[in-house]
């Protein structure tokens, strides 16, 4: 399976051109971005917005063996029906071509065209072929879609989206079966979480590639679109039922300058695993084994196979009081099957108003699939196996055990070896001291030197350390790999 990606940019594209915030003005020096629409094997087109064809032309792609159009929704990003007109004064003009789409966005084509060609274009003997892509009546199919001859056609499944009404649709992902039986999922456009038939719908279905829209970044919500946090989600939920597997490509689309600057917002998608190729990208996809298409998808309680355990990794992260340090350290895991989330503070206290509020906020970022466990022993779960840690904080940890030096000390030594011979994935949160002012107290110059010193043992035994200033991730130790 051959995939192109023709465009991986939002309605407005990437950067806006009437904007001149910082995510535009890097997009304007590095990497401009069309609409999203996604080529397979030269002859199925995922999306045809305005942008699309003249983006084919700057790319040096041809779409005369265009034989499917696959038409998510009636948004005019999406679907541009003069597309089918400039078709029509083409040396491709009577070949056939499937249009398949929701209701909604035939409609807009039939009555474009009818307009400026005169002729319905569904008429007997046309080159269109208006096929309605459906996934109402409570099912996540109305039935799966064979386009093309034989072996050599492809088998598509509507799939529920979250996004919009009948008015444009109603809007529907698409499951891809190439010839060549690979499988590629198109997400664009939706919210999280994806409807219960559609979860249900890609459970096992082991992925070549999913194309995942990403719109709003970390700005507040725009739409019925995904931001970072709940791509991750979703991203998370598609691992857990098998969706996303070992080797799935995980791609980003539908990008906008409601995103970081696009180097910043690739650290960000590989933490989830996840990469935001550019217009004109190219992958040529091995399938997998074949899977059997069967009508009635497997339930949505039914689990995933279970994964192979990662190798460990220690990943600690350091900061200032409100640095951000603890959101960063939650990014790194949001698209994880299941985390441990370890808290090390104390419970909630009815008298302190503040410290309860600081704990519920946290509390509600965590996503929901997360378990929490609230303890100061840390070393048990280090030595054990099982799915990611997160740890926070350190500091915390150290200043419950600081009126006991002797304890503090052996606590430290355990933990630092814990540490050093883990088999998990592990994020840690520490507290950065010493930058500041020599404190005043006792107690606060020995909790500035013991955790000081601890986190220097474990940052010497980490395989990344980073520091966050302000919000923004700085890496004081590199991955091996990147050394």
């Amino acid at each position: 399976m051959r995939v192109t990606l023709l465009g991986t940019g939002s309605a407005d594209g990437w950067p806006n051109p009437w904007c001149d915030c910082a995510s535009c003005a890097w997009a304007r020096r590095h990497e401009v971005r069309g609409q999203t629409a996604v080529l397979v094997d030269d002859a199925l087109l995922l999306d045809c917005g305005p942008d699309v064809p003249r983006t084919a032309a700057r790319l040096g792609v041809r779409l005369s063996g265009l034989r499917h159009l696959l038409i998510s929704h009636a948004h005019p990003d999406h679907l541009g029906p003069e597309s089918l007109m400039w078709r029509s004064w083409s040396s491709a003009a009577g070949r056939p071509l499937d249009v398949v789409g929701p209701p909604a966005a035939l409609a807009v084509c039939r009555e474009f065209l009818t307009r400026w060609e005169g002729a319905d274009p569904a008429r007997e003997g046309s080159d269109l072929r208006f096929v309605p892509a459906t996934a109402g009546g409570g099912s996540p199919v109305d039935g799966p879609l064979r386009l093309g001859a034989g072996d050599a056609g492809y088998l598509v499944r509507p799939l529920a989206a979250r996004h919009g009404d009948a008015s444009i649709g109603p809007a529907v992902l698409y499951d891809v079966t190439a010839p060549d039986g690979g499988r590629l999922l198109y997400g664009c456009d939706t919210a999280a979480p994806l409807p219960a038939p559609t979860l249900a719908a890609v459970t096992g279905r082991a992925y070549d590639v999913v194309l995942l829209e990403e719109n709003n970044g970390d700005r507040p919500g725009f739409g019925e679109h995904l931001d970072l946090a709940s791509f991750a989600e979703v991203v998370a939920e598609l691992r857990r039922r098998g969706a996303v597997v070992d080797g799935t490509r995980v791609l980003a689309v539908h990008l906008s300058h409601r995103n970081p600057p696009g180097d910043e917002l690739a650290r960000r998608l590989a933490l989830l695993g996840a990469q935001a190729p550019g217009d004109g990208a190219v992958l040529d996809l091995t399938p997998r084994a074949p899977l059997r298409l069967v009508q009635s998808p497997a339930p949505a309680t039914q689990p995933a196979s279970p994964a192979a355990q990662p190798p460990p990794h220690r990943v600690l992260i350091t900061g200032g009081a409100r640095s951000g340090k603890s959101a960063e350290a939650e990014r790194r895991l949001l698209a994880e099957p299941a985390v441990v989330y370890v808290a090390t503070s104390a419970p909630p206290d009815a008298t302190d108003a503040e410290w309860s509020a600081r704990i519920a906020a946290h509390r509600e970022r965590r996503p929901a699939a997360w378990t929490t466990v609230e303890t100061l022993d840390l070393v048990p779960l280090l030595r054990s196996p099982g799915p990611p840690l997160l740890v926070d904080g350190v500091g915390l940890w150290v200043a419950a055990l600081l009126d006991d030096p002797a304890e503090l000390a052996t606590r430290v030594g355990e933990l630092v070896e814990a540490w050093r011979h883990t088999a998990r994935r592990v994020v840690a949160v520490t507290d950065e001291v010493g930058s500041g002012v020599v404190p005043a107290s006792a107690a606060g110059r020995r909790f500035r030197d013991a955790l000081g010193l601890l986190n220097a043992e474990l940052a010497a035994a980490s395989d990344e350390v980073w520091q966050v200033v302000a919000g923004t991730a700085i890496r004081l130790r590199p991955r091996a790999a990147d050394s």
